[in-house]
């Protein structure tokens, strides 16, 4: 019965445990230093968090895997070395160890370099010598080896190391190099970059370095863009290839950020989904702050299914909108869980291949449905040729009585072969080029008033049939789609 119990717990609590496991992650696209994008992905994940629970990934998972962000600067890890080293000489063994290991681990999240590496080697040769002083000879000897492992021809500076150390950092030296190495081959997209193994630069890839066995940090970068720290367990020959042109998109930092590319090789989309397959979740959710130099701000969010690479929901929220009284991340939050807009989310349907904030460099904002008011321009316009157009026409009739009239009245002057007197030949003659004035003045009239007249027609009765459009918005351009 014990056992059948038992059974049944572990069960329900593995049931539990996969509930609770992470199945979203949240993730802001565009400037990663920009404090305004940064503070509302903070409020909105805490608003996320509310509606997902555990399911959202924690901060630590996140940073697990890509890598924590420093919390002090070189200069600042530099000065902690120095107080460590006068710990160690004011016999404060234990705090001058406490101190290093809290400096080292805050070490490995700077980027690395040659000041880094230099500082690095301090702290450990400094950490050698306390662990020697307490007596523990093996972990001194592994201290000293961390850097020989990496800087073999490294040398303990005279005035500060005693004989009796620098010795055993020689003897340590020749046995490592007799030791067995292992093969670590490393290659980069894009290649030629530099190596770093625990912070010192030791090649270009592609690179093929030979090491003692153990643990190592590997990145590679360039000036200003560097790959996530990659720890490497080296036991046997091993090969590692890192994507440094998607890895320096998402630079150190307390809330996860994914930088929009700048040379275009590589699209929102594609990025969000490798950082979707890196973290282990079955949505990415990718906020964006729109900020147009003209008309408001928006701040979008789309969800990304990593199974299929296709965004299944989009939508944002205009900010600085004067209704008080509504949470706004709340409804973005609520919209992203649920796909329910309420009254301030606008929505894009992914159906329509309207414009994306996952597709498109610089990202669209949101797409609005409006339906079309039963009358445009279209009616007053109509209206208006319309009855131009009567008027045109009722003037052509006009003009062609009048024409008729003078027609009649030079035809009266010849009628039965008779000719007009000498003195009435003038006005006869005036018959008849008022008839052909008037005449022309008619046919005017009823060309201008025949076109107005139909085209204000065609305007009036289309413009009742008017369909609903949809206007896609965003910071650079406007898109109008339907039918006309």
């Amino acid at each position: 019965m014990v056992s059948i119990r038992s059974w049944v717990l572990g069960v329900v609590l593995a049931s539990s445990g996969a509930v609770a496991a992470p199945r979203m992650a949240l993730v802001a696209l565009g400037e990663c230093r920009d404090p305004d994008l940064l503070r509302y992905a903070r409020q909105f994940e805490e608003r996320l968090s509310e509606r997902v629970g555990p399911q959202l990934l924690p901060e630590e998972q996140f940073q697990a895997r890509v890598g924590r962000p420093p919390t002090h600067t070189l200069d600042e890890v530099r000065r902690q070395v120095s107080t460590a080293e006068n710990l160690f000489y004011n016999d404060r063994v234990a705090d001058s160890l406490a101190l290093l290991d809290q400096t080292l681990a805050e070490l490995e999240r700077l980027p690395p370099g040659p000041d880094r590496a230099k500082t690095f080697g301090d702290a450990q040769l400094i950490r050698g010598m306390a662990l020697s002083a307490q007596r523990r000879r093996d972990a001194s000897d592994d201290a000293f080896r961390s850097v020989l492992r990496v800087d073999p021809r490294h040398v303990m500076s005279p005035d500060a190391f005693s004989p009796t150390f620098r010795q055993r950092f020689d003897k340590l030296r020749a046995e490592l190099a007799r030791a067995r190495k292992v093969r670590l081959s490393v290659q980069s997209q894009p290649a030629g970059t530099t190596v770093y193994v625990d912070g010192f630069a030791l090649g270009h890839t592609p690179a093929t370095l030979e090491l003692v066995p153990g643990t190592y940090q590997v990145l590679v970068g360039r000036p200003e863009a560097f790959s996530f720290p990659h720890v490497v367990q080296l036991r046997e020959d091993t090969s590692l290839r890192i994507d440094l042109a998607f890895e320096q998109t998402i630079p150190p930092s307390r809330a996860a950020c994914l930088q929009q590319p700048r040379d275009g090789r590589e699209t929102p989309l594609g990025n969000a989904l490798k950082l979707a397959l890196l973290l282990e979740v079955d949505q990415l959710v990718v906020l964006r702050l729109d900020r147009p130099a003209a008309g408001p701000s928006w701040l979008s969010a789309a969800v990304l299914n990593a199974q299929t690479a296709q965004r299944t929901r989009e939508g944002g929220i205009q900010l600085g909108n004067t209704r008080s009284g509504g949470d706004d991340l709340g409804e973005l939050a609520r919209f992203v869980v649920t796909g329910e807009t309420g009254d301030r989310v606008v929505a894009v349907n992914p159906s329509t291949g309207q414009a994306s904030v996952l597709a498109l460099p610089p990202p669209a904002a949101v797409a609005q449905s409006q339906s079309a008011s039963p009358r445009t321009w279209r009616t007053p316009t109509g209206i208006a040729l319309t009855a131009t157009g009567a008027v045109a026409l009722g003037l052509g009739v006009v003009f062609q009585l009048k024409a008729n009239d003078s027609a009649s009245k030079f035809n009266q002057a010849y009628a039965g072969g008779s000719a007009p007197l000498p003195s009435q030949v003038g006005s006869v003659d005036g018959y008849r080029s008022d008839a052909q004035t008037q005449q022309t003045l008619a046919y005017v009239g009823y060309a201008v008033g025949a076109a107005a007249l139909g085209t204000g027609l065609w305007l009036w009765l289309t413009d009742a049939k008017a369909p609903s459009t949809t206007v896609v918005a965003g910071p650079s351009s406007i898109a109008v789609a339907g039918r006309f």
